[in-house]
C-alpha cells in the first residue's frame, strides 16, 4: 500500500467526498474561518515577547477568553488545546481528592473514567433509560439520581452527558437543581452542545444557563472551529477557579497552537454574528425533511416523536437515521452514503446513522442528505430479503473486582475474547466513536458484553480494546 503524508492523504480524502455531516462543524469550507483558514502558517506563532501565555495570561488571550465567557453568560471560561478530554479530566481531579467518590452517567466518555484511573477515584453509576423498541438510551431518570445522592453521602460530585451523542437530553435544570440540593457540584459533558446556547428558543436549554457548576464543550464538534478546539466553562462559586487552573497547566501542553486557539475565539465571533439565523434556517429544512421521510417510513428521529416516547428532549441537529426495518444496519447505511453519494456521516452503530448539522451547512446539502437516504430507502425497499436488525442493550450492570486504578495498573494477559467471561478487564473495550465504555477497567467481563462486542466487530465498528486477533487484555 502506498503511504501518504497527511497532506496528501487529506487531499485525496477530499476528493472522495463532496458533501459531509460530521465534525468539524466548518465542514472544511473556504473562508468560513476568515483569514485565518487562507494562511494558517502566518499565525502559527508561539509563547514570547509580544504574544501571551495560555497559563498564565494577561494579554490578547486573556481578553479572548473574557469575551467567550461573556458570550455564553458564565463566570470564567478557559481556552482547552488538548480536546474536551483534558478539560473533563482536569475539572473531575481539580474537584476531588484521592479515593473520594462521584457519580457518573453510565455511558459517559471514556475520558470521565481515565480521570478516574488518574486521580484513584472510586465510582457510582447512574444508567440510561433504555428504549427497546427504538434500541435508543433516552433520558437519565431524576428520580434514581436523586435517591442515589440520598444512599450515598459521600458522593463528592455528579458528571452527567447533555446531549448525548444521539441528540438526547434530560432536564438539565431539574438536575442541577437536585444535585445542588445535597451540596454537591454538577459538572456536564456537554461535548456535543456547544451551539445550543445561540438557539435556545428552538433547542434544548444549554447547561452552563441552566445550573450546572461545570461545563466542556468541544467547540470543534458543531462549531466552526478547528478539530481539537474545546472550551471549559466555569458557572458558579462552588468551584475553586484556582484547582481547575493547577490541573489545566499540569494537564495541558506547554505549547499551545496559536492557530486553534484563534479558531476557538473566532467560532465565537463567527456564531455571535451568523450562528443563530444559520441555524434557524438549518433546523426549518431539517425539521421540514424529516417529517417528508417520516411520513414515508423512513425512521430519522425528531423531538416530538421522541417526548411522545417518553424522552425528555432532542437536539434538532443532530440527524439520526434507521432503516433497521428493511435490514439494513447503520454502519450499511453509512457506506452507501460514502460510496454511491459522497456524503460522510459521523458514526453509525447497528441500528442507526448519525451525522451533525451545524450552521455552517447549506440547505442544499441537508436536502441532498436526505434526498439521498429517500432514494436509498426506495431501491432498497425492492428487496425480499431483510435480515431482522435488533440493538442489543450495551451496559448490563457489572461487577467490581478490583478497583479501576488498580487494574490498570495490575499485571495482565492477552486471551481471546471467548476465554474472556468472568476474567477482569485489564482495559477498557470502547466502540469507537462515540467512546463510550462497555467495559471498565476492573471489571467483571460478562457474556452479554461479548456477544455486544462480536455483533459490533461483524457488523464492522470498530472496538478499541479488542485487537485484530480477538483478543483482550485481562488481570492476571
Amino acid at each position: 500500500m502506498e503511504k501518504k503524508n497527511i497532506i496528501s492523504g487529506i487531499k485525496q480524502y477530499r476528493s472522495e467526498v463532496e458533501t459531509n455531516f460530521h465534525m468539524p462543524g466548518h465542514k472544511g469550507k473556504y473562508g468560513i474561518l476568515g483569514d485565518l483558514g487562507n494562511d494558517l502558517n502566518f499565525y502559527d506563532i508561539t509563547e514570547t515577547l509580544g504574544t501571551d501565555n495560555l497559563h498564565y495570561p494577561n494579554g490578547f488571550l486573556k481578553d479572548a477568553m473574557n469575551f467567550i465567557a461573556r458570550s455564553y453568560g458564565v463566570k470564567k471560561s478557559y481556552m482547552v488545546v488538548n480536546g474536551t478530554s483534558c478539560g473533563i479530566i482536569s475539572s473531575i481531579m481539580a474537584c476531588t481528592s484521592p479515593g473520594d467518590k462521584i457519580l457518573v452517567q453510565r455511558d459517559c466518555h471514556k475520558s470521565v473514567y481515565n480521570a478516574c484511573i488518574l486521580g484513584d477515584l472510586k465510582l457510582d453509576y447512574l444508567y440510561p433509560e433504555f428504549n427497546k423498541k427504538y434500541g435508543l438510551n433516552f433520558s437519565i431518570s431524576l428520580e434514581k439520581l436523586e435517591q442515589m445522592l440520598i444512599d450515598e453521602p459521600e458522593i463528592k460530585m455528579v458528571v452527567l452527558t447533555y446531549p448525548t451523542f444521539y441528540g438526547i437530553c434530560f432536564d438539565v435544570k431539574k438536575a442541577a437543581e437536585i444535585v445542588h440540593k445535597y451540596g454537591k457540584i454538577l459538572m456536564i459533558d456537554e461535548a456535543h452542545g456547544s451551539h445550543l446556547h445561540f438557539c435556545q428558543d428552538l433547542l434544548p436549554p444549554s447547561a452552563e444557563s441552566s445550573g450546572a457548576d461545570i461545563v466542556t464543550q468541544s467547540t470543534h464538534k458543531t462549531l466552526p472551529c478547528l478539530t481539537q478546539g474545546s472550551i471549559l466553562h466555569i458557572c458558579s462559586d462552588r468551584v475553586e477557579l484556582s484547582n481547575i487552573e493547577a490541573m489545566l497547566r499540569m494537564l495541558q501542553t506547554t505549547s499551545p497552537s496559536y492557530v486553534l486557539m484563534s479558531s476557538i475565539e473566532n467560532s465565537i465571533h463567527w456564531m455571535n454574528e451568523y450562528g443563530k439565523d444559520r441555524l434557524l434556517r438549518n433546523i426549518d429544512v431539517f425539521k421540514r425533511k424529516t417529517s417528508e421521510l417520516r411520513n414515508m417510513g423512513i425512521n430519522v428521529l425528531e423531538d416530538d416523536f421522541l417526548i411522545n416516547e417518553g424522552c425528555y428532549d432532542f437536539d434538532a441537529t443532530r440527524a439520526v437515521i434507521s432503516m433497521s426495518e428493511l435490514g439494513i444496519t447503520g454502519t450499511e447505511l453509512q457506506e452507501i452514503l460514502r460510496e454511491k453519494y459522497k456524503i460522510q456521516m459521523e458514526m453509525a452503530d447497528l441500528m442507526y446513522t448519525v451525522g451533525y448539522i451545524t450552521a455552517t451547512d447549506e440547505p442544499e446539502d441537508i436536502e441532498r442528505l436526505f434526498d439521498a437516504v429517500k432514494e436509498i430507502y426506495f431501491e432498497e425497499s425492492k428487496s425480499k430479503d431483510k435480515k431482522e436488525i435488533i440493538q442489543i442493550e450495551a451496559f448490563p450492570v457489572l461487577k467490581h473486582a478490583v478497583k479501576m486504578r488498580k487494574a490498570f495498573y495490575a499485571k495482565n494477559e492477552l486471551i481471546d475474547i471467548n476465554k474472556s467471561i468472568g476474567r477482569t478487564a485489564a482495559e477498557s473495550i470502547i466502540p469507537y466513536p462515540p467512546g463510550i465504555p462497555l467495559v471498565c477497567p476492573g471489571e467483571i467481563i460478562v457474556q452479554d458484553t461479548i456477544d455486544y462486542v462480536k455483533t459490533m466487530l461483524e457488523n464492522g465498528i470498530n472496538v478499541n480494546g479488542v485487537d485484530k486477533n480477538n483478543k483482550l487484555r485481562v488481570v492476571i
